[in-house]
């Protein structure tokens, strides 16, 4: 799933998109269409509406439309592609704007698991997904992490995957600040000292950052609006590397499963 780094770099490679005018949406797939449902009505209003901007929270992604927000949540396997003019989409692009000058915007989603929202800034904030956010990775301050984190009970990592605690982290980000930070995920959140989520806070904005300089990862077939791809998987120290030595002592990482998810740590940096 694309996380926060894949995010903002779609955000920032969206950017030649600003001040075009749309004069079209299709869709082929509208259950995945939130707030107003109808491929037709969304067509029908969308028509003349210019983008002024584009902002990300989390994994979503919103084109500012005025008095309407179109907004992109990727999911597990979509992306958002600016193709080269006359392309014509494969079989799974299922949502595509097109503007003015000829250019589109495709959201390529294979499993289709991707969401649309289309309609009024207020509509859209009332949606559940919207309305439970957390604050952003990027945005998030030292005291509200804290504040978030101690408002529960559990295993760390899961919370740290909740998108109502801080939107944005995926498990990649998950593992990796939890391996900087020398906490096992399995550390249930109420054993946390004030140290250890001062150095959880720190190791979550250095992952994100480190993320974001490398354009984010490209594991399978995720890759930028415009096709490239992200550099972030080569600089991963544990996530997916088990049977490999840690970077910081000979121990081997391994993987075990925890809230559900593939996790990958090394015992000896971070004991339970």
């Amino acid at each position: 799933m694309p996380e926060l780094p894949e995010a903002e770099i779609t955000k920032r490679k969206l950017a030649p998109l600003i001040k075009k005018t749309i004069v079209s949406f299709s869709c082929d797939w509208p259950r995945g269409l939130r707030v107003v449902r109808s491929t037709r009505d969304i067509n029908r209003d969308i028509r003349g509406r210019r983008v002024r901007g584009i902002r990300r929270h989390g994994k979503v992604i919103f084109l500012d439309l005025g008095e309407r927000i179109i907004a992109f949540h990727q999911r597990m396997s979509g992306r958002l592609e600016i193709p080269p003019r006359s392309t014509k989409p494969t079989k799974h692009v299922h949502h595509i704007l097109t503007f003015s000058d000829g250019s589109a915007l495709w959201f390529h989603d294979p499993r289709k698991f991707g969401v649309v929202w289309y309609g009024k800034p207020e509509e859209v904030k009332k949606e559940p997904y919207h309305r439970t956010l957390g604050s952003d990775g990027l945005a998030i301050t030292l005291s509200d992490f804290k504040a978030r984190l101690r408002e529960h009970r559990g295993m760390i990592k899961p919370l740290l995957l909740r998108q109502d605690v801080v939107a944005g982290i995926g498990n990649i980000t998950a593992d990796e600040t939890l391996w900087e930070a020398r906490i096992h995920p399995k550390r249930h959140v109420h054993t946390l000292k004030d140290a250890d989520l001062n150095r959880l806070f720190r190791a979550m904005k250095n992952v994100l950052d480190l993320g974001i300089r490398a354009e984010g990862s490209t594991l399978r077939d995720w890759a930028h609006p415009d096709g490239e791809s992200g550099k972030f998987q080569e600089y991963l120290k544990v996530y997916g590397r088990g049977g490999e030595k840690c970077p910081r002592s000979p121990t081997p990482i391994k993987r075990m499963v925890v809230g559900g998810r593939g996790t990958w740590i090394c015992s000896k940096c971070q004991r339970l």
